[in-house]
């Protein structure tokens, strides 16, 4: 797992006018939330790659299947509807697995 915090980046000062996208990242296995006032820790774990965020404190934001009917102008310069061979949008059947520990008590890294 690699720390990442709003609105920064390490290696450049980071100015942007898309708040949700610049805060968005791949998580190949899980993502996690920390309150240190409380220790306690909230881990989602996913099955598949997906995008995920954490833009307000306390609030995991997870990008399981986006679908357009129109282009939103927000990169991808078409719709994006994807459906089966009905015609009908497609599912995306996706587990989580969410872990509430105190970190005082159980080890994370």
């Amino acid at each position: 797992m690699q720390k990442r915090v709003l609105n920064y980046r390490p290696d450049w000062n980071l100015t942007t006018d898309e708040f949700a996208s610049s805060n968005y990242y791949p998580i190949n296995s899980a993502i996690a939330i920390r309150n240190l006032d409380n220790n306690m820790q909230l881990t989602i774990m996913n099955d598949r790659s997906q995008g995920a965020a954490v833009l307000e404190d306390g609030s995991i934001e997870i990008m399981q299947n986006r679908r357009l009917l129109h282009d939103d102008g927000r990169g991808v310069g078409e719709a994006l509807n994807e459906v089966n061979s009905d015609g009908w949008g497609i599912a995306v059947n996706t587990r989580y697995y969410v872990q509430l520990f105190d970190l005082t008590k159980t080890a994370s890294t």
